[in-house]
């Protein structure tokens, strides 16, 4: 039996690194036997995924597959079913390996939070030649169910949820072959590696922004302002250096962008630094984040990563993943901030709550951390069954 990854897409997301090595690890199978479609197999081979994953390269058609690619698109007039065709040709030959017996994985966590996409295709192709389906780690909520979306949900073998909110909005919906784990990203270890030197000067506050969270690559929207508050509330009322840390880096979403923006408007202060994340892979930039005293941070496994390693933080959640998980893991509602609700002076009151329980909080994660990364590990019992 092999497993299949047809939505790894690749470590431009550090998340995606994530799940696929963390995944790996839950599964307890060899590399041969996990099988990823990946979009930049040289960029994954540098980051060690090829340890875990055997990659496949994304867009390998032949010319002739090409051509006939072309011709169906042309004869095709309804847009939506061009858009079935070219997903059929981006999954043709990944296709064709998959044998009865095999499981396909549909990872991306919280790929059902967005518009309809390659879950809904993937997922219901394969269950029709009979082949066992999981959606893995994920999450989801009523905001984004979609006609497509909840007949794909009842065509999966099982629905692993990362998350209780996630795992409950399953089961009211009618859902039953549902579990609740933890992210599969939470059992991966820190990598050592070389620190930026404010680590030997200041306490260090970690900060990773997305123009996901900030609705722009530009400070000038409502949560860009807050932003602004908050580092001018750090600068003025703490000692803290500030280290922003990228973690996806695809160009359409670039963290780094959104970063050197930062950077260029505060660096006279002499407290803020860019962590160079090009040849950091995830388990590095955990050991970076598990070595600052706060973090707070737009990308869900950027703050699995600071849960991980016990360090306070707050998640700038735009979605149900980011309430779900702090919830599981005991943590105030004080400590996520809803950057598409954002309420004025809201992130600096978590800011300073964080601050005033800080050991409080580091407690209560070094207590519950090592029984809930347990946890993921009973997946190998659900798939057995």
């Amino acid at each position: 039996m092999k497993y299949y990854f047809p939505i790894h897409l690749d470590g431009g997301n550090r998340g995606c690194e994530a799940i696929a090595k963390g995944t790996a690890m839950l599964l307890g199978t060899d590399v041969k036997d996990n099988i990823g479609l990946c979009r930049d197999v040289p960029l994954d081979t540098r980051l060690g995924v090829n340890k875990f994953v055997t990659l496949q390269e994304a867009n390998n058609l032949s010319f002739l597959q090409k051509v006939e690619r072309s011709l169906e698109v042309h004869l095709t007039k309804d847009i939506r079913k061009q858009g079935n065709v070219m997903q059929k040709y981006d999954y043709i030959n990944f296709f064709k390996q998959i044998k009865e017996g095999d499981v396909m994985i549909s990872t991306g966590g919280d790929m059902m939070c967005y518009g309809n996409n390659q879950v809904i295709y993937t997922n219901n192709t394969l269950h029709e030649r009979g082949i066992k389906t999981i959606l893995w780690g994920c999450s989801m909520g009523p905001e984004n169910l979609t006609p497509e979306k909840e007949e794909t949900l009842h065509n999966f073998s099982l629905i692993y949820a990362r998350e209780s909110l996630s795992f409950d909005f399953f089961r009211k919906i009618g859902l039953k072959n549902v579990c609740l784990l933890p992210d599969p990203a939470f059992v991966l270890k820190p990598e050592e590696c070389a620190l930026p030197t404010c680590f030997g000067t200041s306490d260090v506050i970690g900060i990773n922004l997305s123009n996901y969270v900030l609705g722009d690559f530009s400070l000038d929207t409502p949560f860009g302002k807050e932003i602004q508050d908050m580092f001018n509330y750090i600068l003025k009322n703490t000692n803290l250096h500030i280290l922003l840390i990228p973690h996806v880096t695809w160009s359409e979403q670039d963290d780094r962008k959104v970063a050197q923006m930062l950077y260029n408007k505060y660096k006279e202060t002499e407290r803020f630094s860019v962590l160079d994340v090009d040849h950091l892979n995830y388990c590095q930039i955990r050991n970076v984040i598990g070595e600052c005293k706060f973090f707070i941070g737009g990308r869900t496994h950027a703050v699995i990563s600071a849960y991980s390693m016990c360090v306070p933080s707050i998640a700038l959640g735009y979605s149900i993943k980011s309430k779900g998980i702090a919830k599981d893991l005991g943590l105030s509602e004080k400590l996520v901030v809803d950057s598409k609700k954002i309420q004025k002076g809201a992130l600096i009151q978590s800011l300073t709550y964080m601050i005033g329980n800080v050991d409080e909080i580091r407690t209560h994660l070094n207590k519950i951390m090592p029984t809930y990364k347990s946890q993921a590990f009973e997946i190998r019992k659900i798939l057995k069954n």
